[in-house]
């Protein structure tokens, strides 16, 4: 690898040739002017277990660039929702188009393409446990490709190029020293900025975060949520599934599922007592506090106000959506 011995002892071979970069690239890139602006749309969208739905005639719209929190009790079909967007799970009924190409319907080819343009991060953080932080992080360059292309990547050893952005993107998390170690050393908190790594080395057109701070502390949480927003710009979309509303107050939208519909969609004004009483009752109480005004800062108990995140004004207005 081209950088020197300390900056390369956890990267992978095979990743980061030019042809399986450019590949890479064109194709997280390449299906964006052709939404329209529109990154993801799901119509009347359900997803049945056994006869139970987890999502139910859900439709959604998100526009490219947007910054959307997802928040719902547990079992609301957020975990639901970001696996229909990446077809991890099939949908009994609706559409749902990814930059303007219909999911469900893509072939294996088109499907490797799409899944190429987004990032995921996981509660369980998807990383290779007998892989070193270095390797899982550059694992970002081999989204999306197919067996053949993946096995070439890796017979012809590591480019400087991925070298450099991985070293980059482990810096940014503030685990640049972790580089060689293998992910079982890390604590849960460095295996979740490992994960946000992958996706800085990755580039995805869309990004799923799933409570991407529920396990690291305020600090630490400061820095994923700033890497991932380093991310979310006008030609990348950044979804976050949470737990915690007053968090979910410094996004400029915000989504609310209750039984798998949506059952709010507005700015973080909107969220009131009386949202949160439709959207939590009967599944425990709300993770907000009840006297906190439209746009304040949370008081100096909650876990996330260190975070002081300050996010852009919304560039979209939303209305509430009735249940």
């Amino acid at each position: 690898m081209a950088k020197p011995a300390s900056a390369t002892a956890g990267a992978p071979a095979g990743v980061g040739s030019t042809a399986e970069s450019a590949e890479r690239s064109d194709a997280a890139r390449g299906g964006l002017e052709a939404a329209a602006g529109q990154a993801v749309a799901l119509e009347g969208v359900d997803v049945a277990f056994d006869g139970f739905k987890a999502l139910n005639d859900l439709s959604l719209e998100v526009g490219r660039g947007e910054r959307v929190a997802i928040i719902g009790a547990s079992g609301a079909g957020k975990s639901t929702l970001f696996n229909v967007l990446t077809r991890a799970l099939p949908v009994a009924a609706g559409r749902v188009l990814v930059e303007g190409a219909d999911l469900m319907a893509a072939a294996p080819e088109q499907l490797r393409a799409m899944r190429r343009r987004i990032g995921v991060i996981y509660q369980s953080y998807g990383l290779v446990p007998q892989l070193s932080a270095g390797m899982n992080v550059a694992l970002g360059e081999l989204t999306g490709l197919s067996n053949r292309a993946a096995l070439r990547a890796l017979v012809r050893g590591p480019g400087a190029e991925t070298s450099a952005r991985v070293v980059a993107a482990l810096e940014q998390v503030g685990l640049a020293e972790r580089l060689g170690d293998r992910v079982t050393e890390l604590s849960g908190g460095q295996q979740q900025r490992v994960a946000v790594a992958r996706l800085l080395v990755q580039q995805p057109a869309l990004v799923l975060a799933d409570e991407p701070v529920a396990a690291v502390d305020p600090v630490t949480g400061k820095r994923v949520l700033h890497a991932l927003l380093e991310l979310a710009d006008e030609r990348t979309t950044l979804l976050v599934s949470l737990h915690d509303v007053a968090l979910a107050r410094r996004f400029p939208r915000v989504v609310a599922l209750r039984d798998g519909s949506v059952v709010f969609d507005g700015p973080p004004e909107g969220i009131d007592d009386a949202m949160l009483e439709a959207v939590y009752d009967e599944a425990g109480s709300a993770p907000f506090e009840p006297d906190l005004e439209p746009g304040a800062q949370p008081a100096a108990t909650s876990r996330c106000d260190p975070l002081g995140i300050a996010l852009n004004p919304p560039r979209h207005q939303h209305g509430l959506r009735p249940r």
